[in-house]
């Protein structure tokens, strides 16, 4: 593989999501053999994930978070873009403000959009603004075909996925009498985790449940007084945010999402890598992780008599953990870079 000037320019981080874990994965990889810089639009407000990257990765931000000053950044960082680097853009509004830039000043940089997000049923962009990318990574197969409705040819679109590392290391599964399931992700109400969903799904459940939360957010209150308002404070336990929250737990049913729109979420592929099936929302996408019945159990939003459903047969489930810790294999390292490289091989050249 020829050596590549690959620059990943990033929307809003708080430095605790999935995909700070993808950048870590694919940068690493990347850096062995490229030139690797990371932008991000602002300072983390964790910023431990950063200490993982390679050193050899130069990573720049604003110096203030003002909207003047973060406009002067990326100003100034697209217009220092040459014809051989490779602009790779995780935030659509971005993609357009880069692309508006290129054509202004006649520029001949590559871009190449990497939105980890639906492009529907979300309220953060524009979803025509991914458009004006070059080449496009799609992490699912949903997006893939948001993409293409979008009048995108399919020649320019890759479906790489997320990656996310094989192990021995497996959680040992309930076989008690207790439904036990673990949320990871932030505290949001009624907005994209909708734990409303949740809420409701612990408040009907007919037999013993215990639901650990891990995680922080804007909603955390108003979610902890739903609890308190409806006796359910003895069925949850908030563990806040944890770095590796993989290694506190034990002896779980289900990870569950009960969210409107993902992208590939990384806390399933964590949680299936490790022989835990899942519960999901059907949120667009979903299918590229849950097969039904192998490796857990998918309801309708909203429906949360469905939902319930779910959680019942999740607490009767036998399974095998080695045929769910398979079912994602295309998500697996060596799958996923053999995709990644077909897709370097491509962004290359310009129609």
């Amino acid at each position: 593989m020829i050596s590549l000037n690959l620059k990943f320019v990033c929307h809003y981080l708080s430095g605790n999501g999935g995909i700070e874990t993808v950048l870590i994965s694919v940068l690493n990889f990347l850096v062995n053999k490229n030139k690797v810089t990371l932008v991000l639009s602002n300072k983390p407000d964790n910023e431990k994930w950063l200490k993982k990257l390679d050193k050899r990765i130069v990573v720049k931000c604003p110096n203030r978070e003002t909207k003047l000053s973060k406009l002067s950044f990326f100003f100034k960082e697209f217009i220092s873009s040459d014809k051989n680097d490779i602009n790779i853009i995780l935030g659509a509004n971005l993609i357009k403000f880069a692309a508006k830039l290129r054509r202004l000043f006649r520029k001949k940089y590559t871009i190449v959009s990497w939105v980890h997000f639906s492009l529907v049923n979300q309220d953060m962009f524009k979803a025509e603004n991914i458009t004006y990318a070059d080449r496009h990574w799609a992490i699912s197969s949903e997006i893939k075909n948001e993409i293409e409705k979008l009048g995108v040819n399919q020649d320019k679109i890759d479906l790489i996925y997320n990656p996310i590392e094989k192990t021995s290391n497996y959680i040992t599964k309930n076989n008690d009498d207790t439904l036990r399931l673990l949320y990871i992700g932030r505290m949001q109400w009624h907005s994209q985790k909708n734990l409303r969903d949740l809420l409701l799904g612990i408040k009907n459940y007919p037999g013993k449940i215990k639901v650990d939360f891990f995680g922080t957010g804007a909603d955390e209150n108003r979610i902890k007084d739903y609890i308190n308002e409806n006796n359910l404070s003895k069925l949850v336990s908030f563990h806040g945010w944890v770095e590796n929250p993989w290694k506190c737990v034990n002896n779980i049913n289900a990870i569950i999402l009960t969210s409107k729109y993902e992208g590939l979420p990384m806390v399933f592929l964590e949680s299936i890598s490790r022989g835990i099936p899942v519960i999901s929302s059907r949120f667009d996408g979903y299918e590229d992780v849950v097969q039904e019945g192998i490796n857990g159990f998918s309801y309708p939003i909203g429906n949360i008599g469905s939902l319930v459903e779910c959680m019942k047969k999740i607490s009767t489930m036998h399974y095998e953990q080695d045929r769910v810790v398979n079912s994602i294999s295309k998500c697996y390292y060596d799958n996923y870079l053999k995709n990644l490289e077909k897709a370097l091989k491509k962004i290359g050249k310009k129609e």
